[in-house]
């Protein structure tokens, strides 16, 4: 069965996700008009700009690139697979999409020890990450999709501060940035890094993932 995979995003900015979907042998589509969500099997919300901050009761002191219609758009999808309890995947912005969603907030723009090992010029930048032993697993396996250590690409000024309600971190960086993060409950997961470009044995390293939340489908 050809599954389908929803992602709210403007396609000049969703070329690797879209290949990474189409590589699992899932059909990407990419669209900012509302979904008939039965049928779709998993949403990813991609990276992209800077939240704009009044979603987090902020007014903007260092957030960039914003897309206001964007992000209505991607939180209203958002809340549509959280009402029906389908799979989300969230990546970079993504990730702190789905954490503003449930309450929490954002850092605008980290310290610059911290942008020196997470932000990017021209490139990604890598670091280790690290499994959290203190949180909740809420994935069967877990530590197979989530090792001890791992490493990871990073291309953010921005990180989560407090997490949402119903959150966990999963993975955080040696300055405890929180790198992944889960609900403890819900099929919802987050990833600070880029698992749709960073390849390990000549694959992407999205596609463990994808497969997780589709294998049962």
């Amino acid at each position: 069965m050809i599954r389908k995979i929803l992602i709210p995003g403007r396609p000049k900015f969703t070329k690797n996700y879209e290949a990474a979907v189409a590589s699992y042998g899932a059909i990407p589509v990419v669209s900012l008009s509302e979904p008939s969500i039965e049928d779709y099997e998993l949403l990813i919300l991609p990276g992209g700009g800077d939240i704009h901050p009044s979603f987090f009761n902020q007014t903007n002191t260092a957030s960039r690139n914003m897309d206001y219609e964007l992000d209505k758009v991607q939180f209203r999808f958002l809340d549509l697979f959280v009402k029906a309890g389908k799979p989300i995947l969230g990546i970079c912005k993504g990730m702190q999409l789905i954490n503003v969603y449930f309450g929490g907030n954002i850092v605008q723009n980290m310290t610059a020890e911290q942008l020196a090992v997470h932000s990017y010029e021209n490139e990604d930048s890598y670091h280790l990450i690290f499994f959290n032993t203190l949180s909740p697993m809420p994935f069967k396996n877990g530590l197979r999709l989530f090792p001890g250590k791992l490493q990871v690409n990073s291309a953010h000024h921005q990180c989560i501060d407090h997490l949402g309600q119903g959150l966990t971190t999963l993975q955080y960086s040696l300055d405890y940035i929180p790198e992944t993060i889960a609900h403890i409950s819900l099929p919802i997961l987050g990833f600070q890094w880029h698992p749709e470009r960073l390849f390990y044995n000549g694959k992407d390293s999205l596609g463990p993932f994808l497969h997780y939340f589709l294998k049962d489908s």
